[in-house]
């Protein structure tokens, strides 16, 4: 039987439109939250939960719980968090491509690419291909998961079998709902920004 993965992206952030959000524990402005009323219906049946422990993802579940009933216990997991963009923290491209235009290549190149003063992104799509691994083998029909955009795009990636290379392939809004069904061999892609 397929496991429905309901992949809840947190709400928009106080933060410059473009700039890289990782590790920086930002909270929410408040815009674009009125979405999860709508979203509602399709995440009543949802047996578990899980949350990266990030403030801004914190406050999405608050958020979310003004409209519908989690149940039971939330489980938080750092393998949920977003990757860390080490210096690049807080930063657009623009001023990236013009303090770091040796980088920019390799960035591109991305499966072997280290932010500098970061996190790897290899390291990051294992931790957060072991989540997928987890999902794929729980014993829930329906898990819910709130967290950040570039974990959400690898998630994807990751259940379709494609390269992790492709993940701006895939516009993962803020306070949107993403759907995965997932088999014992990968997973379809029910629903993107919905």
């Amino acid at each position: 039987m397929a496991t429905q993965l309901y992949l809840l992206r947190h709400g928009s952030t106080d933060v410059e439109s473009g700039a890289l959000v990782g590790s920086t524990d930002v909270g929410l402005d408040g815009k674009g939250l009125a979405r999860f009323g709508r979203l509602s219906r399709r995440l009543e049946d949802v047996e578990v939960w899980y949350c990266s422990p990030m403030l801004r993802t914190r406050q999405t579940l608050d958020e979310l719980q003004r409209h519908i009933s989690t149940g039971q216990e939330i489980r938080y997991d750092d393998r949920l968090r977003e990757i860390d963009f080490g210096r690049w923290e807080m930063q657009c491209f623009a001023d990236i491509s013009k303090a770091d235009p040796g980088l920019i290549d390799s960035w591109t190149r991305y499966t072997d690419f280290v932010f500098p003063g970061g996190e790897e992104v290899a390291g990051f799509c294992e931790r957060v291909g072991t989540m997928l691994e987890l999902f794929m083998v729980h014993d829930a029909e329906k898990i819910g998961v709130i967290t950040h955009g570039g974990v959400i795009r690898t998630l994807i990636c990751l259940a379709l079998g494609i390269s992790v290379r492709n993940y701006l392939l895939f516009d993962v809004q803020p306070a949107s709902l993403t759907v995965l069904e997932l088999f014992d061999k990968g997973g379809v892609l029910k629903g993107l920004d919905l």
